[in-house]
């Protein structure tokens, strides 16, 4: 079994987009001594070998990340990505309305910088953190092209990796971010398949596994079996969200 794992905020709210640090210190304490190996995004998605395997990423570049989930992911030898809205570092998720999610601030340049020369990989979420699927052409192509520039500019980092806004793509948006990024990555809930297309990579939530043993039972039928409930759910609360 092969997945990707995504974090966003880690924070004490109980927010959707929140893990506590507790949950967030378990859940990765496990990994390192389980026998499920920890490989970086791009070696999981060209194979990753004949065990069971993760990847770790968290999106939006939160402050918190630096305080609560570096230093554990450091002291633990873990690699992990963070996907960088280019054009909110310094500044907070103002994209989130109606206040259900907690407004953060989101780390600076010089601060995703020095991280990067720790060791964490940096990859783009675009510039604004808009639905790329309701963009033009020329502003899905400058949310796409300019974020990654941003990235190279303020820390030398090569942004291989690309994470659609709200999971959100279709094959237009796939299209323009295979010309500058290697993989991409949505928020669909599931684990990896046998062939999976390097644009459209599907991601579990932590936020679904805060629950003790929850991830824990990761390689097992009773995860596959929790992963496949769970994706039902998020598949049925969209289509009813419609009407």
């Amino acid at each position: 079994m092969k997945a990707i794992l995504t974090w966003h905020s880690i924070d004490d709210s109980g927010s959707a987009i929140s893990t506590a640090p507790g949950d967030l210190r378990r859940q990765l304490e496990w990994l390192a001594r389980s026998d499920v190996d920890v490989l970086d995004l791009e070696g999981l998605a060209n194979g990753g070998g004949p065990r069971d395997a993760v990847a770790l990423t968290f999106d939006d570049a939160f402050e918190n990340f630096a305080s609560r989930a570096w230093p554990l992911l450091s002291d633990l030898g873990l690699p992990a990505t963070m996907f960088v809205p280019s054009g909110h570092t310094g500044r907070t998720n103002g994209w989130e309305n109606g206040g259900r999610l907690p407004e953060l601030p989101i780390l600076r340049w010089e601060a995703l910088a020095r991280l990067a020369e720790a060791g964490l990989v940096l990859g783009s979420h675009s510039m604004t953190h808009p639905d790329l699927r309701r963009l033009d052409d020329p502003a899905l192509r400058r949310e796409v092209a300019e974020a990654a520039d941003w990235i190279r500019r303020e820390t030398g980092c090569e942004p291989c990796a690309f994470a659609y806004p709200y999971g959100a793509a279709d094959d237009r948006v796939a299209s323009v971010v295979s010309e500058h990024h290697t993989l991409a990555v949505t928020t669909e809930f599931r684990i990896l398949g046998e062939a999976e297309t390097a644009w459209r990579l599907p991601r579990l939530d932590a936020f679904y596994f805060r629950r003790a043993g929850r991830l824990e039972a990761f390689g097992g039928k009773e995860f596959a079996s929790f992963v496949d409930r769970r994706r039902r759910l998020r598949k049925a609360r969209r289509f009813f969200s419609r009407d």
